[in-house]
């Protein structure tokens, strides 16, 4: 192997991030500081007369937001091999860049401040060894801990061995140490620390009332039904209002589906404190959700079929009657959309583009008739609210239910797929078994949540009680009580309430329905 060495006294400064204190990173002149700190090594390189080749400072990849951290020296994780195994290893890419320095001739010397800095894992020194003893690189500390001259004595890499090994074990009895400090605490509900979880305070117990409102809210909506489609409401629309609204993410980023589900299905949201997977304690306190609701959400949104039952794709709606009010010139239940238009936005048919009428003028009509019913007949809204008990319902049961719909669907699928069964047969066979799923996952759901309906009753203004709503559930009280056709009109005629029609439904109309 052809080596050119460039200096003999070249010398790598290797430090890791971890070696930083909170200190470091801010100038508070008590010296301190990062800078003051590879000075020192510095001055050690001046005193033996080596030259400075290359700083390195190992750190460590956030994978989620690319961020630098903390580089650990002996935490290990899996990584396959050319050979195509997977196995345990300590990744230190700073380390190994410092090795081809000193393998390829650019530099003959490492510099540190302590040998466990550099060295921790058994594998990692045998590979400076060999590569110290073949070219003869020399290295030093600001401790003295770390002493390799010419490639190393005797006694130095016995020294540096017998070190390594100690400091191994003083890991791997820290990170025990640690582990069992987590596990107890996890038992005993204390928040083991970290960016503290969304709807409590910083100790990871006590609530905070705005953010526990939104857990709230948003797992009732989760298993609350659209009535008409029979499908349940999209987290998408929900983490819509919640950017529209006034309660921030923990971190700042903007509210997601996905952000807004891993916070829905959290244990600890009722109660529950997890260590490694497992459910091994109670938080101190009343839970921000009961554990009904709790297995509820869980149960619809780890639904295998979950993306199946969402009410569309598209962008969360905006408007009240998005998706839900009827085209009048289409008789096969054709909803109608908003257009923002160019000056005011308009709902036209989704089919095609027509039926053009104001959204804000014909949403602020549809919304005075319902108030103005259930104001004169308060007793209208009671028909339409189904609240049952776990004693009411065998649940177990139709959790058992459920999962045997859903095996049998899967059998569908694959006797379709071997030309056992033809597609209309799985067509009829699919529809009966997801209109079940769906009234099996009504009854439970009446189980754990109000009805957005009880919020009318018992009121002395209906009109405060609608505005305190979000749209979700403005959405679900107008579907649930009427259906509201927009009828064709001339072109350019103004909006004219003769134009829409609306019917109020009948209480069980959409069992029956449905059935």
């Amino acid at each position: 192997m052809t080596r050119t060495v460039i200096d003999p006294k070249n010398a790598i400064i290797y430090l890791r991030l971890s070696d930083l204190r909170d200190d470091d990173l801010n100038e508070n002149g008590d010296g301190a500081t990062f800078s003051s700190r590879e000075e020192k090594v510095r001055e050690l390189a001046e005193r033996l007369g080596w030259t400075v080749f290359k700083v390195i400072i190992e750190n460590d990849i956030d994978r989620k937001n690319g961020k630098a951290r903390n580089a650990s020296a002996f935490k290990r994780r899996k990584v396959t091999l050319p050979d195509g195994s997977v196995v345990l290893r300590v990744v230190r890419p700073g380390f190994r860049e410092m090795l081809d320095h000193l393998r390829s001739g650019r530099a003959h010397a490492v510099l540190a401040e302590d040998l466990d800095r550099v060295l921790r894992d058994p594998r990692d020194l045998e590979d400076f060894i060999d590569i110290a003893e073949e070219f003869k690189v020399n290295a030093r500390s600001l401790s003295g801990s770390l002493t390799i001259t010419d490639g190393g004595t005797d006694a130095e890499i016995t020294l540096a061995r017998t070190m390594v090994a100690v400091k191994n074990m003083e890991s791997r009895d820290k990170s025990r140490r640690v582990t069992g400090a987590r596990e107890r605490q996890a038992r005993a509900g204390i928040w083991h620390g970290g960016r503290r979880p969304f709807g409590f305070e910083s100790d990871g117990v006590t609530h905070i009332p705005a953010e526990v409102g939104v857990i709230r809210h948003c797992a009732k909506r989760v298993v609350q039904f659209n009535q008409k489609t029979r499908k349940l409401w999209s987290l998408r629309a929900l983490a819509a209002e919640l950017e529209r609204g006034d309660v921030p993410t923990v971190s700042g980023v903007p509210w997601s589906a996905e952000l807004l589900r891993s916070i829905l299905i959290r244990p600890r949201n009722a109660g529950i404190s997890i260590y490694k997977g497992q459910a091994v304690g109670r938080l101190p306190g009343q839970p921000i959700l009961a554990m009904a609701t709790h297995e509820a959400v869980v149960r619809v949104l780890t639904d295998p079929g979950r993306n199946l039952l969402e009410p569309g794709v598209g962008a969360a709606p905006k408007w009240l009657g998005s998706g839900l009010y009827l085209c009048g010139i289409h008789d096969d239940g054709t909803a109608c959309q908003v257009n923002p238009g160019s000056r005011a936005p308009r709902y036209i048919c989704r089919a095609e583009a027509h039926l053009s009428r104001n959204a804000a003028a014909l949403d602020t009509y549809v919304q005075a008739v319902l108030l103005n019913r259930i104001r004169q007949e308060p007793r209208f809204v009671e028909g339409f609210i189904y609240q049952a008990t776990e004693t009411e319902v065998d649940t177990e049961a139709l959790r058992f239910e459920a999962a045997s719909i859903r095996v049998n669907l899967d059998g569908l699928a694959q006797d379709r797929a071997l030309g056992i069964i033809d597609r209309a047969q799985l067509l009829s066979g699919s529809k009966a078994g997801q209109a079940r799923l769906a009234e099996i996952d009504r009854m439970l759901s009446a189980c754990v949540v109000e009805s957005p309906l009880t919020s009318l009753l018992g009121v002395d203004d209906v009109v405060p009680a609608w505005e305190a709503q979000q749209l979700s559930s403005r959405r679900f009280i107008l579907d649930t009580l009427m259906e509201v056709t927009v009828k064709p009109t001339r072109r350019g005629v103004r909006f004219n309430p003769r134009d829409v029609a609306i019917r109020f439904r009948e209480a069980g109309e959409m069992d029956l329905a449905a059935a």
